[in-house]
């Protein structure tokens, strides 16, 4: 039968020093004596000795719902951060028109100059510091929802050949926001309509400014409880709850129903509904607001009419700074916290880890001092079968350690380290 052959470590024989003996063994890295156990628990048996174990197991339970409590809040935190805080700008609309090759500009100019045009320009910028060459400067595009200009027909001055009634397409000229956010948008500063025409017209310019978050136009019975004239969706549905709970509206056998007061009764045209159903109820009284309009001369007898309309609109814009700034605070919030929580882990499972050597030490005297005798023949036993099984002497062979049942729990408990560390498991 063949011999298990002898590891590594067991033809180490100890021998005499020599000049060429090999350099004694480096220390263990800090970082590797201070691997944290896997396992925070203390079994029953620790407890039994240790009495402050009960408030290590009540301090668990308390980190367990504080880990609960922070994940929502963490949840929430995270949500919010990922809504833009917004800032009112100011932004300055210029509408102007040009003309061109008007008979009181090419009257005393030789030659033929084309047919009388005029050119209608509605352009707009934020009053800011930003440079109009900054590259990173929002465009007129991007701060609206959409542009109407609806040319009142002057059949005279558009086309000789239109007869009464009937309606020019080229009178109504609109540019919306594309919803769809993979469309490939192209942003401007201004638009222009240029049209042939010899003669004053009148244009009527609507402009509906992208407002964000969405905000609607409060009915008077809304607005006399709210006290808004404005207001979004979310903070109207928040403003009824406040109400609700300040005036202790909920029914008593089910929070979810709403018990109207006077107030509420004339507002919603009920006497008692589901909070679910609030958005339906404030639909009524949320409308969306009024756009901008201008009513404007587009005049040929003058070259330019640059400055004599000009309007300011306050609009909602996303303050990236802002929300840099808070994201900045945030994380070196969460750093800092980080790091003092794995300090207090570490001091704890390194607490733990001496406790359990401790425990381990204590049944080791333990033991030894209810039966010495027998207590160190099984130790002699132990050490024995664990050489022989580093050495690979007689009774250990190949065969025997490929079988399962070679490795009993007792063996395992006792030896699994060595096993391992001599690469036998």
């Amino acid at each position: 039968m063949s011999r298990l052959r002898p590891t590594a470590a067991a033809q180490q024989r100890p021998v005499a020093a020599t000049a060429n003996a090999a350099p004694p063994p480096q220390p263990i890295p800090q970082a590797v004596l201070q691997t944290r156990p896997t396992n925070t628990n203390i079994p029953d048996s620790i407890a039994s000795l240790v009495p402050e174990v009960e408030l290590y197991r009540r301090l668990q339970e308390a980190e367990r719902r504080i880990d609960l409590l922070t994940a929502r809040k963490i949840n929430d935190f995270q949500e919010n951060l990922a809504k833009l805080p917004y800032q009112k700008q100011l932004l300055r609309v210029f509408v102007y028109n040009t003309a061109s090759n008007q008979p009181w500009q090419v009257k005393d100019l030789p030659g033929n100059h084309g047919e009388p045009e005029w050119t209608l320009r509605i352009e707009g910028r934020l009053v800011n510091e930003e440079k109009s060459t900054d590259e990173k400067r929002r465009k007129f595009s991007s701060l609206l929802s959409g542009i109407s200009v609806d040319i009142l027909p002057n059949l005279t001055s558009i086309d000789p050949n239109t007869q009464p009634g009937q309606t020019v397409r080229d009178n109504i000229v609109e540019w919306s926001d594309s919803t769809d956010p993979n469309a490939n948008r192209v942003e401007f500063d201004g638009m222009d309509i240029k049209r042939a025409g010899f003669e004053n017209m009148k244009a009527r310019v609507t402009i509906q400014p992208k407002d964000l978050p969405t905000r609607f136009q409060t009915s008077t019975a809304l607005a006399s409880l709210l006290g808004v004239s404005e207001i979004t969706q979310h903070d109207a549905v928040y403003s009824i709850w406040l109400y609700v709970q300040e005036n202790n509206l909920q029914a008593s056998e089910n929070k979810k129903l709403v018990i109207c007061d006077s107030v509420l009764a004339r507002l919603f045209g009920v006497p008692r509904f589901d909070f679910k159903q609030i958005i339906s109820l404030l639909t009524p009284h949320l409308s969306p607001i009024k756009p901008i309009v201008i009513e404007y001369e587009i005049r040929v007898d003058r070259e330019t009419t640059l400055g004599d309309v000009v309007v300011d609109i306050e609009v909602s814009m996303e303050d990236l700074t802002t929300q840099e700034l808070i994201r900045n605070e945030s994380r070196n919030l969460v750093n800092e916290l980080d790091i003092n929580i794995k300090e207090t882990q570490n001091k704890l499972h390194l607490g733990l880890q001496g406790l359990h050597n401790a425990y381990k030490k204590y049944e080791f005297y333990d033991a030894f001092s209810q039966d010495p005798v027998r207590f160190l023949q099984n130790f002699n036993e132990s050490n024995a079968k664990l050489l022989k099984i580093l050495a690979g002497d007689d009774h250990y062979n190949e065969e025997d350690v490929r079988r399962a049942d070679y490795y009993t729990d007792d063996m395992l408990a006792e030896n699994i380290d060595v096993l391992l560390k001599t690469g036998r498991v």
